[in-house]
């Protein structure tokens, strides 16, 4: 219960006997916000010693609940704080003792192990408040994990093994190997917690190497990772123990470096052999068995199998269960749009059914209202819907100038959809009242390759960030009379990256139309308009 001093036992005698609900009672003060009271606190710490580990995880139901309060959410990091000060922490894992001491204890503190092991964990909830865009894109893979607890205890594990200055990492794993098995985590969540610790360290390792872009070490690292969800756990983890090491360890080029790193691999990921039919079809069982009950398993197959195959890897599954919702009833000529903010981060997810020119028409919508693209993707279900979603800054400050913001885009959306505004003239009037945008540099990359899939080219170009720019490329794509099935876009560090799967006429391109688009690619992207299109799509 909730008293005046915090979350109070309602039956102290009772919880005295049983540990299980020690773990209940700092669920119960995450859920309320509240510290637990001094009495609830003093009952734990007087009986703490007359049970073991063991003890605290007797039953399925115990160990849910264990795993629950792992769950990253509000308040969760000071909760575990006070369970290490107090000393449970360190009762339910003993293996944090093995934790090296490399600061000074504090004599104030009764499990200096457990605090330290804790830190990480408050640096993770501390991403919910970001304070930055650059920040906010890690904020975006947290919010996207199906099994976040699993992240939570592989960051209270990982540097068990410290006392060894080399190999910590399976000194680490050996050490955190009997509080996974206490656990009796499924064999995928047990994999889950094994891998991130083993390999705390080679995200790191690989991206701050000076050939971290090079097509090999990327597929050896993706070969390594081998899904998206590990890609994001491991991500996260790496950011978090490197921020770990001191407040100035996390440099902004350190930053860039990891997400680049990430993007990359999510790519090489989507595009390859390890989101083959038997991934997509355990994806699918897992997005099955979590679904709502408003979802129906027809309706989830009927959704899911139109998608490409990235689909289940790339999205969450709350995600996933939204597009699905927002695609219900769509006509010809509607347009289905959910608009998010984070902070500083914007989210903007479009359903719709295809039509030429449409991918570039909606890039151009983004360019148009001065947003600055992240991240971005876009698939094509055989069927002829759409989904495209991206991540955005509002650079140009419209969203927040505007209290009808959300209304205008959908509008835009609806119209250029509908074919009553032809976007090129509408960005070419636009063009015309603002100053010319900066020069491209020209230095550019473009790569169409028939090898990677027998129905479909892959378009792979990387080249110098400029306004306008996805919209100029997807528009060239468009008048080449080439549909995109799947678009995977991101900018990074001033550096445009993208991979498109495209078709004509539903098949591959032949090599003349390869090297008459290329050309014309070329054209666009160091021509005169390279310098000045219509806004910052980008």
């Amino acid at each position: 219960m909730a008293g005046p001093d915090g979350i109070a036992f309602n039956d102290p005698d009772a919880a005295a006997e049983q540990p299980s609900m020690w773990v209940d009672a700092f669920r119960a003060a995450i859920a309320h916000g509240r510290a637990l009271s001094s009495d609830a606190t003093l009952c734990i710490q007087e009986n703490l010693q007359r049970f073991i580990a063991d003890d605290f995880v007797a039953s399925e139901l115990d160990r849910k609940a264990l795993l629950d309060l792992l769950s990253p959410k509000a308040g969760a990091s000071a909760r575990l704080l006070e369970m290490a000060e107090c000393g449970l922490l360190e009762r339910i894992l003993p293996e944090l003792e093995q934790i090296h001491r490399r600061a000074t204890a504090d004599a104030s503190r009764r499990s200096s192990a457990a605090v330290q092991a804790v830190l990480p964990i408050r640096r993770l909830e501390m991403l919910r408040h970001r304070s930055s865009p650059a920040r906010g894109r890690f904020t975006g893979l947290l919010e996207e994990l199906r099994s976040p607890e699993l992240l939570t205890l592989a960051l209270l594990l990982h540097d068990v093994g410290t006392r060894r200055d080399h190999g910590h990492a399976r000194e680490s794993l050996r050490i955190a190997q009997p509080a996974i098995d206490r656990l009796q985590l499924a064999t995928p969540a047990a994999e889950t917690v094994r891998f991130l610790i083993r390999h705390h360290r080679q995200m790191a390792r690989v991206a701050f190497r000076r050939d971290a872009g090079n097509p090999d070490v990327l597929t050896r690292f993706a070969t390594l990772v081998g899904s998206e969800e590990l890609l994001k756990m491991l991500c996260l983890v790496t950011l978090i123990d490197i921020e770990s090491i001191s407040p100035d360890a996390l440099t902004p080029w350190k930053e860039d470096r990891l997400w680049r790193l990430y993007t990359d691999t999510s790519v090489r990921l989507a595009l390859g052999p390890a989101n083959g039919a038997g991934q997509q079809d355990a994806g699918l069982a897992v997005a099955m068995a979590g679904r709502p009950d408003d979802i129906s398993d027809t309706e989830l197959v009927r959704f899911v199998t139109g998608l490409p195959r990235a689909y289940l890897s790339v999205f969450g599954l709350s995600t996933i269960y939204g597009h699905l919702r927002l695609a219900r009833g769509i006509l010809p000529h509607e347009v289905h749009a959910s608009l998010e903010q984070h902070g500083d981060v914007c989210g903007l997810t479009v359903v719709t059914l295809d039509k030429p020119f449409l991918f570039s028409n909606i890039a151009g919508v983004v360019s148009y209202f001065g947003m600055d693209i992240h991240r971005g993707q876009a698939m094509t279900t055989p069927e002829g819907l759409v989904l495209a979603v991206f991540e955005f800054s509002d650079g140009e400050g419209f969203l927040a100038q505007h209290r009808d913001a959300p209304r205008q885009i959908h509008r835009m959306l609806e119209a250029v959809v509908a074919g009553s505004v032809d976007m090129a003239d509408l960005l070419r009037d636009r063009d015309r009242a603002r100053p010319a945008a900066p020069r491209a540099t020209g230095a550019h990359s473009i790569h169409l390759d028939n090898t990677q899939s027998d129905e479909e080219t892959v378009l792979e170009i990387v080249a110098d960030d400029a306004p306008g720019f996805l919209y100029r490329v997807t528009r060239v794509i468009a008048e080449a009379g080439c549909a995109v099935g799947l678009a995977l876009v991101s900018t990074e560090h001033g550096k445009a990256i993208d991979v498109l799967h495209i078709t004509r006429e539903r098949k591959p391109l032949t090599e003349p139309e390869q090297a008459a688009l290329q050309g014309a690619l070329e054209a666009v992207l160091t021509g005169p308009r390279a310098g000045r299109t219509a806004a910052a799509a980008k």
